[in-house]
């Protein structure tokens, strides 16, 4: 079976290319670290919906353009490498989708397309979490929460700032007031989402790492001449290119079923593990050949690795996900 992108998703994937290249640049990634909720990161949300991008799973009658998830798929990825400070796969990847299918309880859903209105959602990680609150990104932006199967608004949550490692995520801890509206499991779009984000991710570290290992010298040579060096970056390249279709192929299973059925399918939970797996080997091995520069705020690699770090196990770990394929399978009871 062949499978290529049509000239509409490419034609979308240009555009938000070309956007977040000329207005999310590392200088507004920065400055999101500094401080997650500034302007000039904000700045770009706008421009988004003014693409379509935010609308691009939401039906014509609510503003969307319906392009699906293929298209959706290429445009996280695209956020994904410029480690875009914006919680754009909760809004338009998770919020629109469960708005729509769920007959759009609050009303918000044009809103929330025409990027008036922020929808940010608590991703769990699929393991026991100890009883502990559900925590969201973008905290000091949002204006709708999705926790569980349920929609809050602002005046519904009590919110309390805590630390993570990627500042630019502005993480709060959620408690709720009153029952909030019934909007369904954000499990398989989520998973789906971060898995296009976490391929975008990988795919920079490797092209940043490689840039790096070429203008590094060590013994009057550049790093990258090392066979050790170049059989790493060979290898990290490998596995993210590898699970790039994986998620593609999710995408259009997702697109081909209307959308999320009550459960994370296969082909999603094989996309999020192949992801998670990747990102994380891309991140080690730009570490390793950065010779660790990433654990220091002082270099901008970090932006990207400690992204990686916090999306990963989101919406279920690689090892969560493997193993619900394999249930699936009838490899365990």
């Amino acid at each position: 079976m062949y499978f290529g992108f049509d000239e509409d998703q490419i034609a979308v994937k240009e555009a938000v290319v070309a956007l977040l290249d000329k207005r999310a640049g590392l200088t507004v990634l920065q400055q999101a670290w500094s401080d997650p909720a500034a302007a000039a990161a904000w700045a770009v949300w706008p421009d988004l919906a003014d693409m379509g991008v935010q609308g691009l799973l939401a039906p014509e009658s609510a503003g969307g353009s319906g392009l699906g998830w293929v298209t959706t798929a290429l445009v996280l990825s695209e956020a994904g490498r410029v480690a875009l400070p914006l919680p754009l796969a909760e809004t338009a990847a998770i919020g629109v989708p469960l708005l729509a299918s769920a007959g759009d309880p609050a009303g918000i859903l044009a809103s929330v397309v025409a990027g008036r209105a922020v929808v940010t959602v608590a991703s769990g990680t699929g393991e026991p979490d100890g009883g502990a609150r559900p925590r969201v990104p973008a905290a000091s932006r949002a204006d709708w929460f999705v926790l569980g199967d349920r929609l809050y608004g602002r005046d519904d949550v009590v919110l309390r700032p805590v630390a993570s490692v990627d500042a630019t995520r502005d993480l709060a801890e959620v408690e709720v007031r009153g029952d909030g509206l019934v909007v369904g499991s954000p499990l398989a779009y989520g998973a789906l989402a971060t898995a296009a984000v976490l391929v975008g991710l990988g795919r920079a570290l490797v092209s940043t790492t490689v840039e790096y290992v070429k203008d590094r010298h060590q013994f009057g040579v550049p790093v990258g001449s090392f066979q050790a060096v170049k059989h790493q970056l060979a290898d990290a390249a490998m596995h993210v290119e590898f699970a790039a279709p994986a998620v593609w192929a999710a995408a259009w299973e997702m697109d081909q079923r209307g959308g999320d059925d009550g459960g994370v399918a296969p082909s999603v939970s094989l996309a999020k593990a192949l992801a998670s797996d990747a990102a994380e080997r891309a991140a080690r091995t730009a570490l390793q050949c950065h010779g660790a520069m990433g654990y220091t705020d002082d270099y901008h690699l970090h932006l990207w690795l400690k992204r990686v770090w916090c999306l990963s196990p989101a919406f279920g770990s690689a090892r969560w996900h493997r193993r619900r394929v394999g249930v699936d399978m009838g490899l365990y009871g």
